[in-house]
C-alpha cells in the first residue's frame, strides 16, 4: 500500500510540473495594428518589452510580436503619449491590439484570436 501511494504521489507531482511548464512556456502571438480609420491621425509607435530590444512601428503599419508566458507587460509610446499595457492570454490564444482604440480609450482594443 505504501509503495502504491508513493507511485501515485510521484505521478501526480509529475503531472503538475508538466502542466506548469506547458502553461508558462506557451508562446502567444500579438498583432499590433497601428492602422487608423483616418490615416492622417496615425502615429509612430515604440513598444518597450522588458528584457528585449525596443520595437518601432511606423504609421499605418502592423507588427507581430511573439510573447512567452501567461501575463505580458510592456510600455507603448506614441509621440508623447506613454501607456502601460498588461495582457493576460489563455492557453493557445493570441490577439490583435488596435492602437487607435487603446490610446483613445474607446471600444474594444484587444481582439482575441485562436493560434492553432
Amino acid at each position: 500500500m505504501k509503495k502504491n501511494m508513493t507511485l501515485f504521489c510521484f505521478f501526480l507531482t509529475l503531472i503538475c510540473i508538466c502542466w506548469a511548464l506547458y502553461s508558462t512556456g506557451q508562446e502567444h502571438t500579438l498583432v499590433i495594428n497601428n492602422r487608423y480609420t483616418e490615416k492622417a491621425l496615425s502615429k509612430n509607435l515604440i513598444i518597450k518589452i522588458p528584457g528585449e530590444k525596443d520595437k518601432k512601428i511606423s504609421k499605418n503599419k502592423k507588427a507581430v510580436i511573439e510573447l512567452k508566458g501567461i501575463k505580458h507587460n510592456f510600455i507603448l509610446e506614441a509621440e508623447g503619449i506613454k501607456k502601460d499595457v498588461t495582457i493576460n492570454f489563455k492557453i493557445n490564444k493570441g490577439g490583435e491590439l488596435i492602437v487607435e482604440n487603446f490610446l483613445e480609450g474607446k471600444g474594444e482594443w484587444l481582439i482575441p484570436a485562436g493560434q492553432y
